[in-house]
């Protein structure tokens, strides 16, 4: 996958920017964290969602990887589909240090169209589940393929999680940081999408310049008429009707 070599520098290198300066609220979250889990969500042609989750940590426990997948999936409604844990060689190179355990499974409902909806709160919601100090603070979510439109969320922050996103043109993604700040995942809670902006409430006030509008030519009409009758009531006087 196009993807690999990136996620196998993200494992691999370490986090310079944050052991050498002071984390700054100014600075992102690509910039202020290293992600301990690295999720993968891909479209598949028949519509359902390939998942693949890499925890950083070479040792990292199989049955909680398990059952963190099983999480993610219950999130959604469903059980894991074809769910595979194994060791994977990230980067291609055959080297011990480059293999990482990896769980894959299909899901359905991580990503809707039209319009386009991706769903964090299920992932967030199944990785941040306790774990003792296996629990993950910092994940990295890629949905592959897939392009942004205007309200495709690109910050969130509540009590529990800061999201942040970056989108890449090639390969085409969208990739996010997300940190859990609070891990009851009851708490966890990420929009689809960004709210749509509200309208104006405008609509007195563009009726109003109408009414005063029909206010005018009613007195224009009522004056009219009342000028129609004076003239009416002159000529009467001045030639009398004969009896």
């Amino acid at each position: 996958m196009q993807w690999r070599p990136l996620l196998a520098a993200c494992i691999v290198l370490p986090f310079a920017a944050r052991a050498q300066h002071t984390p700054d609220a100014a600075k992102t979250l690509f910039e202020t964290t290293s992600p301990e889990v690295f999720v993968t969500v891909t479209e598949h042609p028949t519509g359902a969602e390939i998942v693949e989750v890499t925890p950083k940590a070479a040792d990292y426990p199989r049955g909680l990887l398990e059952a963190q997948a099983e999480g993610m999936a219950a999130e959604l409604g469903q059980r894991p589909r074809g769910l595979q844990l194994a060791l994977v060689d990230v980067d291609g190179s055959g080297k011990p240090e480059m293999r990482f355990l990896r769980a894959t499974f299909a899901v359905d409902g991580l990503i809707e169209r039209n319009p386009l909806r991706l769903r964090l709160t299920p992932i967030v919601r199944g990785l941040a589940r306790p774990g003792g100090p296996r629990q993950a603070k910092v994940l990295s979510v890629i949905f592959q393929g897939e392009a942004p439109d205007e309200r495709t969320i690109r910050r969130f922050e509540a009590s529990t999680v800061r999201v942040e996103g970056l989108f890449h043109g090639d390969p085409k993604a969208i990739e996010y940081r997300i940190q859990v700040k609070d891990a009851r995942a009851e708490g966890i809670s990420i929009p689809d999408r960004m709210p749509e902006p509200a309208r104006p409430q405008t609509t007195e006030r563009s009726d109003l310049p109408r009414r005063r509008l029909w206010v005018l030519v009613g007195s224009i009409v009522l004056a009219g008429l009342g000028v129609g009758a004076l003239v009416y009531s002159a000529v009467l006087r001045k030639h009398p009707r004969e009896r």
